[in-house]
């Protein structure tokens, strides 16, 4: 599960929800009213034992509105706490992982933080099979006195 992926599907989620706006990511054009930017605003890693680690992911969602109504914001911060406590990241093409959210804030000024903890487990470069024990298939029988 990569960085981009993690963007790929915060993006998906916003296009699902409002299909008529765009999402940005690289950077905001100059007339991006009613449009959204994603961006990471912090992600660190953390050894844990053997080979797990732990990632942690700081997100940020711009929402650009021409109006200042607090209505509207209110609209808007609302749907945005209601759809985003849980985000589906691809793993790989035939796999994803339901990522539970958390510290979802929405502030005033149309910004939207969340951070997402995930937990995962380094696939050793050679991993040791059965072949190599050299079985004969033979039946053993022991008696314990």
């Amino acid at each position: 599960m990569t960085l981009n992926k993690f963007l790929e599907a915060v993006a998906e989620k916003l296009v699902g929800l409002w299909p008529d706006r765009h999402v940005f990511v690289n950077e905001i054009p100059k007339d991006s009213d009613g449009n959204f930017f994603v961006g990471i605003i912090e992600a660190t890693q953390e050894k844990k034992l053997d080979r797990r680690r732990r990632r942690h992911v700081q997100i940020e969602v711009l929402y650009f509105l021409a109006s200042k109504d607090n209505l509207d914001f209110n609209e808007w911060s609302e749907k945005m706490l209601d759809e985003f406590e849980s985000l589906t990241v691809a793993e790989t093409e035939s796999r994803s992982r339901l990522v539970r959210l958390t510290n979802v804030t929405a502030s005033r000024v149309y910004q939207f933080l969340f951070d997402a903890d995930f937990y995962f487990v380094i696939t050793p470069e050679a991993i040791p099979t059965m072949y190599y024990l050299g079985q004969d298939n033979t039946i053993r029988s022991e008696v314990i006195e």
